[in-house]
């Protein structure tokens, strides 16, 4: 932004994500993870369930995922196992959320996190769950592991984690795939917001 302006002018409209006191909007640290959570419930209650009560598994636990497992926390969700880089966590109890969050925040890494059982990150995607939540990265959901997949709902958080050789195998099984261009918009919305009121 700083480079920016030097050339243009002061253009805060440029870039989003910026801090408060640069222009930045509120609330945007939590945008993706919270649009993820009300896309959920939006697309659970057409099934007529919510999201109290069902059990969740994250891939992810950086901004999106950290902030979807907050809030479906909130929400009396069940996120009974978690993945990132540095391994993948469960509890068929549910994971303690905020504790979670206040371990990552320390500086601690996931695996590391008691309370919790460590397992094999391979088997993250294919957990058994009402949910799944791919948070992370692109393409994490293929022909190799669809056939595997045990969730009834995917939830596309991150940006196209689904082939589409998984999806034509996951949608044969009926698991039902909310789109990351509808699931993951809560950033980009208010992004949008930012730009708008740096205009």
């Amino acid at each position: 932004l700083d480079e920016y302006s030097k050339f243009h002018g002061y253009s805060p409209a440029v870039v989003t994500g910026k801090p408060i006191d640069l222009g930045g909007s509120l609330g945007r640290d939590a945008a993706t993870g919270r649009g993820v959570v009300f896309a959920t419930e939006a697309l659970l209650a057409e099934y007529g369930k919510s999201i109290s009560g069902l059990t969740f598994v994250i891939q992810g636990f950086g901004n999106v995922g950290s902030w979807a497992a907050q809030l479906i926390h909130e929400r009396g969700g069940k996120v009974i196992a978690i993945g990132d880089v540095s391994g993948a966590i469960k509890n068929s109890n549910g994971i303690d959320i905020p504790a979670l969050v206040k371990h990552k925040s320390g500086g601690g890494v996931l695996k590391d996190f008691r309370g919790s059982d460590a397992f094999d990150p391979k088997e993250l995607l294919v957990h058994e769950c009402d949910v799944l939540l791919p948070c992370a990265l692109g393409g994490v959901l293929h022909r190799e592991n669809a056939a595997d997949v045990k969730a009834k709902y995917i939830i596309e958080a991150a940006n196209h984690p689904t082939d589409p050789e998984a999806d034509e195998i996951l949608s044969k099984k009926g698991v039902v795939i909310l789109p990351d261009i509808y699931a993951n918009a809560g950033g980009v919305i208010v992004s949008y917001f930012e730009w708008v009121q740096n205009i």
